[in-house]
């Protein structure tokens, strides 16, 4: 039988080098990982404690679970590299802060613990969900991401911060299905998750006459002021309504019905295209909405009458 091991850091660990960690690693002390050309592997669990003291200036590789308790924890400028075979699970009583963030696991990975990130987000495989909580993927003021795709995307909650436009890489276990933020009209802080299955479809309020009854995106405001909801479909992800691109908005559940929040679209309501809103202060449950819908008739039977000599 395979005893696990656990390497214990209680000191000052200074890294200016490669450094290759086959156990488990618990850090009580400090560890400084000093510049962009020094790494750490760790080929089991990390665990950060209360007592610690991280700063990652350089490519630290953690391969199984990762615990942080560390409270103000420094973001320092190197990137966070998850790259097990099992899911990795992000735990803690602390955000576990990094700059860059590269995720590249099949497995997946579980937010029991928030996750932020200041600089640059690789998506290189793998889902990543959260708790009920919840707990958050975190992108700070000024972060970005890139390389979400069907199989890499997070499929619980995001949270962005800042006064920049953003796409929030969400979806469902199966398909991406993106959701924006445009127009801010300050510093604000946004939380959103995809669902599958829009609730109270029949609850409108006039001009809407229809609501997309397949998905929506729950969009909470923290803080902030105002923002314009960018939406996107896909028919062959998700089954869209044909109907005329003129009449389609985003619709905003609040007070107990799906109120217009206005929107001009684009695109092809059979494959794919997109809606914005108007700026919006109050934020919860959007979809698509329709200020006219196609009713379709069954012809059940014609007749017809040749006439000569006439003309029109």
């Amino acid at each position: 039988m395979n005893k696990k091991s656990t390497l214990v850091f209680s000191g000052l660990i200074f890294i200016s080098m490669t450094t290759i960690a086959q156990v488990a690693l618990r850090n009580e002390g400090t560890l400084y990982i000093s510049s962009a050309n020094d790494t750490i592997y760790i080929n089991g669990d990390f665990t950060n404690t209360s007592t610690a003291a991280l700063t990652n200036n350089g490519r630290f590789y953690i391969k199984q679970n990762l615990s942080n308790s560390q409270a103000s924890m420094a973001v320092g400028t190197g990137t966070l590299y998850l790259n097990g075979s099992a899911t990795q699970i992000v735990i803690g009583t602390q955000t576990f802060k990094t700059y860059n963030l590269q995720t590249n696991n099949s497995g997946g990975f579980t937010l029991n613990n928030d996750l932020s990130v200041s600089g640059v987000h690789i998506y290189s495989s793998g889902l990543i969900a959260s708790s009920t909580t919840p707990n958050y993927l975190v992108y700070q003021a000024g972060s970005s991401h890139t390389g979400s795709s069907d199989s890499r995307h997070v499929t619980g909650w995001v949270k962005k911060i800042g006064t920049t436009n953003f796409t929030f890489p969400v979806g469902s276990n199966t398909y991406l299905r993106t959701a924006g933020i445009a127009g801010l009209s300050t510093s604000s802080e946004i939380n959103c998750r995809y669902y599958l299955g829009t609730q109270n479809i029949y609850n409108l309020a006039a001009p809407l006459v229809k609501v997309n009854a397949n998905e929506y995106w729950q969009i909470d405001k923290v803080s902030g002021g105002t923002a314009q909801i960018v939406l996107n479909w896909d028919n062959s992800k998700v089954a869209f309504d044909n109907v005329m691109i003129s009449e389609i908005r985003v619709a905003h559940y609040t007070g107990g019905s799906w109120t217009n929040a206005g929107g001009t679209a684009s695109g092809n309501a059979t494959t794919t295209g997109s809606v914005t809103s108007g700026a919006v202060s109050s934020f919860s449950p959007f979809t698509f909405g329709y200020t006219s819908f196609p009713v379709p008739l069954k012809l059940i039977s014609f007749t017809a009458e040749r006439k000569l000599g006439t003309s029109y």
